[in-house]
C-alpha cells in the first residue's frame, strides 16, 4: 500500500483550485488580473512539489545505486578470496 504523504495532498489540492479558479473565471466573477495572479501562484506552487518529489526519487535511486555498488565490491571480494 502507498504511503499518502502531506505534498501529495498538498498536490491535489492545488490542482483542484486551478481547476476550480479555470471554473469561476469561465463564469465571470473574478477580474482578470488576480485570476492570472491566483493562477500563477497556483501553478508555481504544483511545480515546487512535482520538482520536490522528483530530487527526492532521484535521491533514492542514487541510494539504491550505491547499496547495489557496495554488494558488488563485497562480492568480488568474497569471491578473490575463495
Amino acid at each position: 500500500m502507498t504511503d499518502i504523504k502531506i505534498e501529495d495532498i498538498a498536490f491535489w489540492i492545488i490542482i483542484s483550485l486551478i481547476i476550480a479558479l479555470a471554473i469561476w473565471l469561465l463564469s465571470g466573477s473574478p477580474t482578470d488580473t488576480s485570476a492570472i495572479i491566483a493562477l500563477a501562484v497556483f501553478i508555481a506552487a504544483s511545480e515546487i512539489l512535482i520538482w520536490k518529489s522528483l530530487f527526492n526519487i532521484d535521491k533514492r535511486t542514487a541510494i539504491g545505486f550505491e547499496k547495489i555498488k557496495n554488494s558488488i565490491e563485497n562480492l568480488k571480494i568474497d569471491l578473490n578470496k575463495k
